[in-house]
């Protein structure tokens, strides 16, 4: 079994992150963490976070970067960007859905998802060529929308090569009714990036990794995770209102310890 190191996905702290990135980047170093995942515009200079991150000893493990800049018309800079920013995966945050990101919701069916994933092969070839992964994040739609027993997430890892990172968002996974733990056995290898996100069907995302509310089972996630060869578990949570910001980041990581201490 291999030994997953933990990163906080910035859009936890997003609000503090656009305040001011040094003093963001260095908190969530003091927290413990061993790296970030980027998400959002490209609104500070690359080589500032680069250097940031190096200093504090973080790891830039991804960055969600839109599929509008993983286009022939942008992909140039995007890449430039990357490069200097000391990326390593990047990571399309979502297709279809309420966001009708590449496609429109009465557009949805298993061929669309076909398409996405055949796109997704040859935008990973150019990743690849400069050095970069490209991976995939999941919501719920994924997995709650049926084309006659087939899902969005079948689809894609039927249909992405095999070096694609499929980001599997465990809330996400749960909110759609689907066990996370489940689908992380049954794809060994594919899900090097696994989204931790606690999430509650009563209390939605205002809880924590180690709240009771939560319906993650952190130990047999985890167990999967080092399975399949998992290289980074990335805590995302969404809570707005109970534990927001760092007061949510810090406790997750807390419980994400007390698990892998058992």
């Amino acid at each position: 079994m291999s030994k997953i190191s933990i990163a906080l996905g910035l859009y936890s702290v997003y609000r503090d992150l656009q305040r001011d990135l040094e003093s963001t980047l260095r908190r969530v170093k003091e927290l413990g963490y061993e790296g970030v995942e980027f998400y959002g515009e490209f609104t500070h200079e690359p080589e500032l976070i680069k250097g940031l991150l190096e200093e504090l000893e973080l790891t830039n493990c991804g960055w969600h970067t839109e599929w509008k800049l993983l286009q022939p018309d942008t992909m140039e800079a995007t890449l430039d960007y990357h490069r200097r920013a000391g990326t390593r995966s990047i990571v399309i945050p979502a297709l279809g859905g309420p966001w009708e990101i590449g496609h429109k919701q009465h557009e949805d069916s298993a061929e669309v998802w076909i398409r996405h994933a055949e796109r997704m092969n040859e935008i990973a070839k150019q990743v690849a060529g400069a050095g970069f992964r490209l991976g995939y994040h999941t919501h719920a739609h994924e997995f709650d929308t049926d084309f006659g027993g087939v899902t969005p997430w079948d689809l894609l890892y039927r249909h992405t090569d095999a070096g694609i990172v499929l980001e599997l968002d465990t809330g996400n996974c749960i909110e759609a009714g689907t066990d996370p733990a489940a689908v992380i056995a049954a794809v060994p290898g594919r899900p090097l990036l696994v989204h931790g996100k606690p999430y509650s069907r009563t209390a939605g995302h205002e809880t924590f990794i180690g709240d009771a509310k939560d319906e993650n089972n952190w130990s047999e996630i985890i167990a999967q995770c080092k399975r399949a060869g998992t290289e980074w578990l990335i805590v995302e949570h969404e809570s707005e209102t109970a534990y927001p910001g760092f007061i949510g980041a810090e406790r997750c990581l807390e419980g994400l310890r007390a698990v892998l201490a058992e």
